[in-house]
């Protein structure tokens, strides 16, 4: 019973977290936000990376307790659930905070930021050891995309640590920059999830 239990436990969390990311982008799609200013502004660029990570991350945290759950309940799988779960949880809390409130707040980012690499790290040494190659890379995928997240974070949302060196937030190079990191994350999301549809299928 208990370990029904905690297997339970281990995919409620994150369903919880993703029906309320998609309340959340539902919400702002009938009810869009009007007072965050131009397209290209802080505020609203905050905004939209807290719509996406509303959805995303909680995907991640699925992904993760599958991966988890083939793995055993070990100190990678515990510590790599835990700080996923509190990445998915507080990276589009403290994107929408600031958004909507005090733009300080988003110093607060590197918090659930590496919470998310680390989360990632640990899914890629525990594909290593319990899945296919093509679920390994994306994890490792995913790990690399999000550690260069953290490097574009010394930089995007006006951050004081490396200035504009990137140019401006529409210009060429942080547009290429930001297009590899993202096509980056939808690569590895996908190549940790088509396998497990495929094996689901062939088990039918």
């Amino acid at each position: 019973m208990q370990i029904g239990s905690r297997r339970h436990n281990r995919w409620l969390l994150p369903l919880a977290l993703l029906l309320c990311g998609a309340l959340f982008d539902a919400a702002t799609v009938v009810y869009p936000p009007l007072s965050l200013g131009a397209a290209d502004g802080l505020r609203i660029r905050l905004f939209r990376l807290a719509r996406v990570a509303a959805v995303a991350l909680p995907f991640l945290a699925l992904f993760f307790s599958g991966l988890a759950a083939r793995a055993g309940n070990d100190r990678t799988s515990r510590r790599g659930a835990a700080a996923m779960l509190f990445g998915a949880a507080a990276m589009p809390c403290i994107l929408a905070a600031a958004a909507f409130s005090r733009l300080e707040i988003r110093m607060l980012l590197p918090l659930p930021a590496l919470a998310v690499v680390y989360a990632a790290v640990c899914g890629a040494l525990l594909a290593w050891r319990h899945a296919r190659a093509p679920e390994l890379w994306g994890w490792r995928l995913v790990a690399a995309s999000t550690a260069g997240g953290l490097v574009m974070g010394l930089y995007a949302f006006d951050a004081p640590f490396l200035g504009n060196f990137a140019g401006a937030y529409d210009g060429a190079l942080r547009t290429i920059i930001r297009g590899v990191h993202e096509g980056a994350i939808v690569l590895g999301m996908a190549l940790i999830f088509l396998p497990r549809i495929r094996e689901e299928g062939s088990r039918k």
